[in-house]
């Protein structure tokens, strides 16, 4: 004669089978690896296309591989893309942000955060201009876009340059200097603006 299992029996099988897996479960669970890397990270904004932007960026001025001396005047162009001021509690707009110019440190993988450090340099207005004090050397030069909360854009040019010794006069380059707002480094590298014999017509 077959017999069924009782109520009581089903109850305890099962019990026995529940504290079976929360044990099973709590050997997996003793030794936490902590969190991930990137769970500690500013996470990039789900509307926004880091690795696949509408825009272009390009360095204007200097060309690549071109000779310069210290400070250095940095001029960008963009297309469809949209300056504007960094605002770390603002909520990131696609296409929209501002620029960097990161020196001798390789531009930033995408959706990463732009570190605020030395070699790395925000224009944090929204602006296209600047001027960087570099030693002289050869210098590794990276154009990158940024989110208003400095998430990068995989939106970069990059140049090599040479900075000379010489008086810091700014870039060899004649084109890009008609708007020199930052170039107020009059000092000795005059360019007879200063000349005596400008009032020579006395009578």
């Amino acid at each position: 004669m077959t017999r069924t299992p009782t109520r009581r029996q089903y109850l305890t099988a099962g019990a026995v089978a529940g504290v079976t897996a929360l044990a099973g479960c709590g050997d997996n669970s003793t030794e936490d690896d902590g969190p991930e890397e990137n769970e500690t990270d500013d996470e990039p904004v789900e509307d926004v296309n880091y690795t696949d932007p509408d825009g272009e960026l390009a360095f204007v001025e200097p060309e690549d591989g071109a000779e310069v001396s210290s400070p250095v005047s940095i001029e960008m162009e963009v297309e469809n893309f949209e300056l504007q001021p960094a605002d770390e509690e603002a909520t990131p707009d696609d296409g929209a942000g501002h620029l960097h110019v990161i020196v001798d440190e390789g531009c930033v993988e995408p959706e990463y955060v732009i570190p605020q450090e030395d070699g790395f340099y925000h224009l944090s207005d929204g602006e296209l201009e600047t001027e960087l004090e570099l030693e002289p050397g050869e210098h590794e030069l990276c154009a990158q876009a940024g989110d208003a909360q400095h998430n990068a854009y995989e939106m970069t040019d990059e140049i090599s340059i040479t900075v000379t010794e010489g008086d810091g006069g700014g870039n060899a380059t004649e084109s890009g200097n008609e708007s020199g707002d930052g170039n107020e480094t009059d000092s000795e590298s005059g360019t007879g603006n200063e000349s005596e014999g400008g009032d020579s017509s006395d009578d």
